[in-house]
């Protein structure tokens, strides 16, 4: 998820709350208002029917007044709480709401009641019911209402909209120096030059990132440097007692166990060259000294390199056999895609049995080595590890399969073994 994706998420659920809780106050708030208006109307309406009930007694024999929407009737005699007109409240005044039967508009329209009691100026108790109709307070707060989510609706959506562009402006800086990032190349000697911005995070981000990379620079070149000369200086000295002892070994004086010993000898000092070489390519596969790319079309590779140890899976008494389904084209250095193949399918001829076969298959985005081999599995999770070996074969140096592992990291492909009627192989490209 996307950073400035990810403040928006956590923006949007505290607008919502917050906004929502917001609105819903302000909804009581002005319901309140609004109920707390239609009641003091109710209390008014109450003091001027008394007053008038005690200046004109005969209110008290017409009960009802549907007109005046107020109806009064009579109470037992008891003892009932006295009120006076300069309480700001009255107990005996309880307000709820109801519905009420309106003939203009034949339906049953929401009203407010307070009923209440009184003594009138005869010692009798009477009750006392006034209806205020809700129709107009009613349609106010549903307005209200829709106005109030329009409102929630345009806010959210309002915030949202102007955070995302201010966001998206904000991290345009960062987003130029990521960029920059992933198209900066160890070794090229270009130096990395972060993007101005104007957030002065940002900045020190940039300044720090530019001394990390002018130290990994110098580490690489160094680091560069010192392979080339341990390669050189150690490919050297083991060529020359190679060839002293190659001249050596012509001499005829020298006894069958003397020749013996330097064909020893000779084979261990070939065995440090072919590793000497392997360490050097694996060393340079990982600090990526192979920037040179281009489209390489593996049917014609695999091929070739198939053609080239015929001799060597003559001599073995090996069969391959190629089957191509798809073209299998893919854009990595040409060099490491030999040495990808050629290990994979040198290690298939040479770890093999006699009238064995390699059978290699392509697709559009596979690559698949199976060959018959031993009987017996090797261990998936060691078999990539530098130095692990899987045959008695002293000439095997142990790195072939890391050398594989290597380049298939650096390529961002996969590779995975398993153990079906032999040993197979297969690379899956992205």
């Amino acid at each position: 998820m996307k950073l400035q994706v990810y403040t928006l998420r956590y923006l949007l659920i505290a607008l919502l709350g917050v906004i929502a809780l917001w609105a819903s106050l302000f909804y009581m708030v002005i319901l309140e208002e609004v109920y707390d208006n239609i009641d003091d109307g109710l209390k008014n309406s109450k003091l001027l029917i008394i007053r008038k009930v005690n200046e004109n007694p005969k209110f008290l024999t017409n009960y009802e007044s549907e007109i005046n929407q107020f109806t009064i009737k009579p109470l037992p005699k008891g003892n009932y709480p006295v009120y006076n007109d300069d309480d700001d409240d009255d107990p005996n005044d309880v307000f709820v709401n109801s519905h009420q039967y309106m003939e203009y508009d034949d339906d049953y329209e929401p009203v407010r009641l307070l009923k209440t009691m009184f003594i009138a100026a005869d010692g009798n108790p009477y009750a006392l019911t006034i209806s205020a109709s809700m129709v107009e307070e009613d349609e106010l707060l549903e307005d209200l209402m829709a106005a109030l989510i329009a409102l929630y609706i345009m806010l959210v959506v309002s915030i949202i909209v102007i955070n995302y562009f201010i966001l998206k402006r904000v991290w345009k800086s960062f987003h130029a120096l990521l960029e920059k990032l992933r198209n900066f190349k160890l070794g090229t000697g270009t130096a990395f030059t972060a993007p101005h911005s104007p957030i002065d995070e940002f900045k020190v981000l940039g300044k720090e990132l530019e001394g990390l990379l002018q130290r990994n620079e110098a580490t690489y070149a160094s680091q560069k440097q010192f392979i080339e000369n341990a390669s050189h200086e150690l490919q050297t000295p083991l060529a020359i007692s190679i060839n002293r002892l190659e001249l050596y070994a012509e001499n005829n004086l020298l006894t069958e166990a003397q020749m013996d010993d330097i064909g020893k000898i000779t084979d261990t000092l070939s065995r440090l060259v072919k590793l000497n070489k392997s360490l050097l390519m694996l060393s340079k596969i990982e600090n990526k000294q192979f920037p040179d790319e281009e489209r390489i079309d593996f049917n014609d590779l695999t091929a070739k390199i198939v053609s080239d140890f015929e001799d060597f899976a003559d001599f073995k008494q090996v069969t391959i056999s190629i089957t191509q389904q798809e073209p299998l084209l893919f854009t990595m250095n040409k060099g490491l895609a030999v040495t990808l193949l050629s290990n994979l399918i040198k290690n298939a001829i040479l770890h093999n049995h006699t009238n064995g076969t390699v059978a290699i298959s392509l697709s559009q985005n596979q690559l698949s080595i199976r060959n018959s081999g031993t009987e017996k599995a090797l261990d998936a999770n060691f078999i990539f590890n530098r130095f692990s070996r899987h045959s008695t074969n002293e000439h095997s140096t142990g790195l072939g399969l890391a050398i594989v592992k290597s380049i298939i990291s650096t390529y961002n492909l996969k590779i995975c073994y398993k153990f079906e009627e032999g040993h197979v192989f297969t690379i899956t490209f992205p």
